[in-house]
Order: C-alpha cells, then structure tokens, then sequence
C-alpha cells in the first residue's frame, strides 16, 4: 500500500500532465483558429458546401479542444484539492 506521501506525489505528477494537456489542447485550439481564417481566406467569393463543411468541422475541433482544456484544468484542481485533504 502507497503512504500518503507518495499518493500526494502521484496526485502532484497527475496534476502535471493535466497542466500538460491542457497546454497542448490549447496551441492545438490555436491551430484550429488559424485554419479557419485561412480555409475562410482562400475560399472567399466561393459558397462550396465542402468549403463550408470544411470551416464548420474545424469550428468544432477548436470547441472540443477548448471543452478539453477546461476539463484538463478541473482534474488538476481536484488532484491539488485532494492533496489538500491528505494534508
């Protein structure tokens, strides 16, 4: 069985990658934005629907990225809030 000492180190690195996550979610939301504005860009004057299917599908990776980066930060404040309760 674990000391506590050791769950709050285990708590600590899990926290860690959580941050981790987060940060790449987030350059990778960043990236997602960045793709938007050029598919908008080069399509200008164009109503494809793949065009328009194309820049909504990337609308909804950047949301879910997003939704994953919150998610990411909300188990690094439980795991820090744990270690608070071990003490």
């Amino acid at each position: 069985m674990a000391t506590i000492e050791e769950v709050k180190a285990g708590l600590g690195h899990a926290a860690q990658e959580a941050g981790t996550i987060a940060g790449q979610a987030n350059a990778a939301a960043e990236s997602a934005d960045r793709m938007v504005a050029r598919l908008q860009a080069v399509a200008q004057g164009t109503n494809h629907p793949k065009v328009a299917e194309a820049v909504a599908r990337a609308q909804q990776a950047k949301q879910l990225l997003a939704e994953a980066v919150v998610a990411a930060q909300q188990a690094a404040q439980a795991a820090h809030e744990y270690i608070v309760v071990l003490g």
